[in-house]
């Protein structure tokens, strides 16, 4: 299959993207401008040279800055770059603009002698939070208040580093045990259990919401791409960054 052609993308200055998805793994070169990418991962500042590496279905949104942003963005293989969100500092500007454009089967290579960029540090609260939301199942309020602070100023300020509100986040954090437990054998019930959801129809449910397929589908496409050993490009482009 043919690999996907880069395309820029532009956006205009104190705008936002909110939290989306790509279908498949994403790379996102910015040229001109920055903006602030948060997920459920933290929160970066990308600048010019920035270059970010989503997985499959990685959930981020974008806060532009005071000038107008321009981003090359790439669809990856399926398979390309592994499971987590990688945000890296390129070195040249030119060629790394050069290997999405006319080279892309050399992004491993351009990542490898890219720099990592350090996430925002978060307050001390945050950190237990988010562990508290993928660990327990206790109420956010209750979360909040164990840890100090009142579900207002902990909704704010999620809102504000993760892009979302501490509810999504710990929808977001099932979402990602059930895709990778899909990539196993377990039966989609065990995978709705150990994943957190309430029943394998709450997981049927939100896997749809997130990729327009039943869990069932979703596993056979996620087993084509491991049993194939070779890039497989799936359908994306929802405009930007």
């Amino acid at each position: 299959m043919h690999a996907a052609a880069a395309y820029l993308s532009r956006h205009d200055r104190a705008s936002t993207l909110p939290t989306h998805r790509h279908r498949g793994g994403y790379a996102a070169l910015v040229l001109d401008g920055s903006h602030v990418e948060t997920s459920i991962d933290g929160a970066w500042r990308c600048e010019p040279g920035t270059l970010v590496l989503h997985p499959p279905w990685h959930a981020h949104g974008n806060r532009f800055g005071g000038a107008k942003v321009r981003v090359l963005n790439l669809e990856l293989p399926a398979n390309g770059h592994g499971c987590d969100v990688r945000v890296l500092r390129v070195h040249h500007l030119k060629e790394a603009r050069e290997t999405l454009a006319r080279a892309p089967e050399r992004i491993e290579e351009l990542a490898a002698a890219a720099t990592a960029v350090e996430r925002f540090a978060l307050p001390d609260w945050q950190s237990a939070f988010l562990r508290e939301l993928r660990d327990s199942d206790a109420p956010v309020g209750a979360i909040a208040a164990e840890l100090g602070v009142s579900f207002a100023h902990a909704s704010r300020g999620f809102k504000r580093t993760h892009g979302m509100s501490p509810q999504a986040a710990r929808r977001e954090l099932c979402w990602r045990r059930a895709l990778a437990l899909l990539a196993g054998n377990a039966s989609l019930a065990a995978i709705a259990a150990q994943a957190g959801f309430a029943d394998q129809s709450h997981l049927t449910r939100l896997c749809r919401l997130h990729t327009g397929a039943t869990p069932s589908a979703l596993r056979r496409e996620i087993k084509s791409v491991q049993d194939a050993g070779s890039p497989a490009m799936m359908q994306s482009r929802p405009g930007a960054a």
